[in-house]
């Protein structure tokens, strides 16, 4: 499966710019959630640490605070440096009894009737400690340490305990951790920022150059100039190479043409100046031929000379000039046809040569004055980003079956007469060649209506 379907199936667009964005500030985001969550469990790992390093100097304060007595009764008053001890149900207890003797204990004020309950399941390691969490009446999840030890000079063994409320140790987890969120939401948004500059700036000589490259295509350019990064100039002199290497096939390709050309006019010429020379009978045939002959060399030959042309980089031609010298022409041979010239000049521009765009227009126009009863109109605007050329009359026109015809592909109404059919069908191929559109209809004057869709834009 290739990339571009990849792009379709899921949620990557289909342009380097978005793709290269969008997978590095994914990356960038899925690399600081990682971090944020390493950092969170590490500092919740060294709180938890902490919390029973707590409790050991805790456990070993008790045990250096109590004594047993002559009377074998406990005896000591400690004093940890934490008031919580002195809270009721406050989570941080210590008790002291004898193993085995629960009437033998002492506690701290803030555990008052409740004991602090080891679940039987947890052992003691070799030190005689063990670590445990508990839950007392209130419902509070506490951090447990209890230690053995024998005080005094007898083998009694007694149980030292001490808890720690978990919960502001939860809290001092979630602080850090919102704290942790803003720090690295700054940081992933710093660097989602910098990926969109990194991407557009280093993918900005690629954009210049597709625009040069347009103005290639449209004429205003003939190569792509300017500096660019290493990576992407080699590119940039194969193409130059290209559009070098083009141009110079297609002149020659225009001199072979015009060379052909020049060779076929010599015999067709001495052909012409031999009819006279046959009987009279075969003069008519064989001047007829001739003239076909002539007239579908003409036809190839002016194929030929557009396909070259539109083939490599094409020139700017303005629009309305054109119009309006066919129109005033055509005005002048024919003074009974009313010509509506439905245009201003609004600077367009036809992308392409001036002597096909004569080519197009000198043939509908002509065509339309010759068809047309009294009147005609043309109209030129854009439409779809293409200039947009309209010609019709209020003659017979067309029957939708020559219509139908003729818009077909090298179609022609006729073979080799005057009229609609040979300059229809060099319509038609110039048209094709430049990528546009023509079509034919019946006009709302009564005549035929010709539209053609021609590349072009508003200067």
């Amino acid at each position: 499966m290739n990339l571009s379907l990849l792009a379709r199936i899921r949620f990557l667009p289909n342009t380097l710019a978005s793709r290269l964005f969008i997978l590095s500030s994914l990356a960038a985001i899925i690399g600081v959630l990682i971090v944020a969550l390493v950092i969170s469990q590490e500092y919740r790992r060294n709180a938890e640490a902490r919390l029973n390093d707590v409790l050991v100097a805790n456990v070993f304060n008790l045990m250096g605070t109590f004594e047993i007595d002559q009377n074998g009764e406990l005896m000591g008053l400690p004093d940890l440096g934490d008031s919580r001890y002195t809270l009721f149900d406050s989570g941080y207890y210590w008790s002291v009894e004898k193993v085995g003797d629960q009437t033998s204990r002492t506690a701290s004020i803030s555990l008052a009737d409740q004991k602090i309950i080891i679940p039987s399941t947890i052992e003691l390691d070799q030190t005689f400690q063990r670590s445990f969490e508990m839950e007392d009446k209130v419902g509070q999840m506490l951090q447990g340490l209890e230690a053995q030890v024998f005080l005094g000079e007898g083998d009694e063994l007694y149980s030292f305990r001490i808890t720690a409320n978990k919960s502001s140790l939860n809290e001092e987890i979630a602080g850090f951790r919102g704290r942790l969120a803003s720090i690295l939401s700054i940081f992933a948004f710093s660097i989602v920022i910098a990926t969109y500059l990194l991407v557009r700036l280093g993918l900005k000589p690629i954009s210049r150059a597709v625009e040069i490259l347009g103005k290639v295509r449209t004429g205003e350019a003939s190569r792509i100039d300017g500096e660019y990064p290493d990576e992407i100039e080699p590119l940039i002199a194969q193409t130059n190479a290209l559009i070098e290497s083009n141009n110079t096939i297609v002149e020659r390709a225009r001199t072979q043409v015009g060379n052909l050309a020049h060779s076929l006019k010599t015999p067709l010429a001495v052909m012409q100046n031999e009819l006279p020379k046959l009987s009279k009978e075969k003069q008519p045939i064989f001047k007829e031929q001739l003239e076909t002959m002539r007239s579908q060399v003409q036809v190839y030959l002016d194929r030929a000379r557009i396909s070259a042309r539109s083939s490599t980089s094409i020139a700017n031609t303005p629009l309305f000039p054109v119009l309006e010298k066919l129109s005033s022409v055509v005005s002048k041979l024919n003074p009974a046809t009313d010509i509506d010239n439905d245009f201003d000049d609004e600077g367009f521009i036809f992308e392409g040569e001036e002597h096909d765009l004569q080519e197009i227009f000198g043939n509908l126009i002509e065509n339309a004055a010759k068809y047309a009863s009294s009147a005609m109109k043309i109209s030129a605007g854009l439409s779809k980003d293409k200039l947009h050329i309209v010609i019709e009359d209020d003659g017979a026109g067309m029957s939708a079956e020559d219509i139908k015809k003729a818009e077909k592909r090298g179609g022609r109404v006729d073979e080799g007469k005057v009229g609609w059919g040979l300059g229809l069908s060099i319509v038609r191929d110039i048209v094709d060649e430049y990528d546009g559109d023509f079509k034919l209809s019946k006009s709302p004057m009564g005549g035929l209506k010709a539209e053609v869709l021609l590349p072009g834009r508003k200067q």
